[in-house]
């Protein structure tokens, strides 16, 4: 375990993270879809977090606005008031017109009112990785009192986990991964992470498993949507699982194995 944490860092690790809110559920990363993670009974998400044109922290996972608005062209070139001008849900459904990209500062906001945790994935635009941290951490760390047991950092970005460790070595954080190599473990433990957050793709050995929790990190995988994935993962020693299918794995939120 990452020494250098002070206790109330410790984030409280339910057993189900519900994936950019309630993924199946509602529009990817909006206010309404964690609001719908808190009514399927999530008590964390997973939310990705990058910079507006005007360096505002805002949660948006891909690097364009088109999947998932009725916008095009690159993030970075939206300042917020033009992001937030995007109807970012009517590609999930008509009826969720006009949901809006929020910022980090209004999710977090509503996290601490649905007593939500997060699992921050900071996903910087090409070249701001350094900024986008330096940003995210003057946002959330007013709120360290409210927020405490309820916040984990990831990123694939080994730099931005770096500069997390520079800027704000209190709050925990977690390596993601794609596949496991023999660069994983050793990055984890550079960066005093906490847990690492595999494709669950990854875990299919079950010695890929025990090397990592031998090496004292908690495992975190993404993104589980079968229910017995979920439970052979759990019994072979996993700790969360993000899923996309908040409605069927959060009965798991109890499982004991």
């Amino acid at each position: 375990m990452n020494n250098t944490l002070a206790p109330f860092f410790y984030p409280k690790l339910p057993i189900i993270i519900g994936h950019r809110g309630a993924y199946n559920s509602a529009p990817e990363n909006t206010l309404i879809s964690f609001r719908k993670a808190a009514q399927l009974g999530a008590k964390w998400i997973e939310i990705d977090v990058r910079l507006s044109s005007d360096k505002i922290p805002v949660v948006f996972h891909d690097d364009e606005v088109d999947r998932t608005t009725n916008g095009q062209g690159p993030v970075d070139r939206f300042t917020l008031e033009s992001l937030q001008e995007l109807d970012a849900g009517s590609h999930y459904h008509t009826d969720f017109s006009g949901e809006k990209v929020p910022t980090l500062l209004q999710t977090i906001t509503l996290c601490i009112e649905l007593n939500l945790g997060l699992n921050i994935e900071i996903k910087p635009n090409l070249g701001q990785a350094v900024e986008t941290v330096t940003a995210i951490l003057a946002t959330i760390n007013p709120f360290q009192e409210q927020l405490r047991g309820n916040v984990l950092f990831s990123s694939f970005n080994l730099l931005c986990l770096k500069k997390l460790v520079n800027l704000s070595p209190d709050w925990p954080r977690a390596l993601l991964v794609n596949d496991l190599n023999k660069d994983c473990l050793t990055h984890t433990k550079a960066l005093e992470c906490y847990a690492l957050n595999p494709n669950y793709n990854c875990l299919a050995n079950i010695e890929n498993i025990k090397s990592i929790l031998d090496s004292g990190l908690r495992i975190i995988p993404f993104t589980v949507n079968q229910i017995s994935i979920a439970k052979n993962l759990l019994r072979l020693g996993v700790h969360s699982i993000i899923t996309d299918d908040l409605e069927s794995l959060n009965s798991l939120k109890n499982y004991k194995i």
